[in-house]
């Protein structure tokens, strides 16, 4: 009888190396990232009523939600993960504990006519029962400063076409369109390409081999050449992935933390898959036709060991 050999236990449906390496990635990267200070911190602040305290939400249209059930800050991904710890006085990550609607706290879990979602994926607050546009609603939360995505999201394929037009980023925090339906930078976006495989050892297995690109897009050359570096730097690094086919993901169907989740190091503990290789990397800067888009690009070679194939 023929079989596939080496498909994962949770079938079609399941995850596979491609998927396995993209989601480690992210949160490689993520995670990485976070514990350097890339992040930004907004706190209430009760002695300010206007848009200068970037703790205050702006309500958005959302077709999928009644108007007023919407309510974005700055930015589009609101840091998730627990046990970011920097030290030296600095003000580390932490996850969004309620709002605040006219100066008054509601926690998370608030019922009735309070009860809402933190949406950490859009980076935003929706609400079971429409607010007023003229409530003043305020949260405190963490930004990511760096959006790390994947090369078939459709922000990758919009900056693509954008690298030979003029390209502007919108800076107003009055968040129309809404935030997810908007680009920002900097931001990595990680391709898994090309691969090849050797025999592993006498009587089966397969060293596989495959090379990623993460696509960098900046406004700015300091931070293209920074996250350029930075990841070129994790060249001949190791470590273990976390097995999507057994992790509880992060998300529910808010884009809300689901309960006992609380960073990838863990995932990777309770539920390791295998040990990536990052065997070697090459760096290079991507000339653009727009004046205001600085591009790079990192290529890494990477290896998994693979029984049972």
């Amino acid at each position: 009888m023929l079989n596939f050999k080496g498909t994962n236990e949770g079938g079609f449906g399941g995850y596979e190396l491609t998927d396995q390496l993209q989601y480690n990635l992210k949160w490689f990267l993520d995670w990485g990232l976070l514990n350097r200070g890339a992040y930004s911190i907004y706190e209430y602040d009760s002695e300010s009523w206007y848009d200068d305290d970037e703790a205050r939400l702006h309500v958005v249209p959302d077709e999928r939600y009644e108007q007023g059930r919407v309510w974005e800050g700055a930015g589009r991904e609101w840091v998730w993960e627990s046990g970011v710890s920097l030290g030296s006085g600095a003000v580390d990550p932490f996850r969004v504990s309620g709002v605040y609607i006219d100066g008054d706290f509601y926690a998370s879990d608030a019922a009735g006519i309070y009860a809402h979602h933190t949406d950490y994926l859009n980076g935003r607050i929706v609400f079971d029962e429409p607010k007023s546009a003229d409530d003043d609603i305020r949260a405190e939360y963490t930004r990511r400063s760096v959006h790390v995505g994947f090369a078939d999201d459709t922000d990758f394929r919009n900056l693509m076409l954008n690298a030979v037009e003029e390209f502007l980023t919108d800076s107003s925090t009055s968040g129309t369109p809404a935030r997810e339906h908007q680009i920002w930078l900097p931001s990595i976006f990680i391709e898994v390409g090309t691969g090849k495989q050797r025999g592993w050892q006498l009587g089966g297995g397969q060293i596989k081999t495959r090379y990623v690109t993460f696509h960098i897009f900046a406004d700015n050359p300091a931070d293209r050449n920074l996250l350029m570096d930075w990841v070129d730097y994790q060249s001949r690094s190791t470590f273990w992935m976390a097995d999507l086919n057994n992790i509880t993901f992060p998300f529910d169907e808010h884009g809300d933390i689901v309960d006992g989740v609380t960073n990838w190091p863990n995932m990777v503990s309770a539920h390791p898959w295998k040990r990536l290789r990052v065997i070697d990397s090459t760096p290079a800067t991507i000339n653009s036709l727009n004046s205001q888009l600085f591009r790079a690009r990192v290529t890494w070679e990477v290896e998994v060991d693979m029984a049972g194939i």
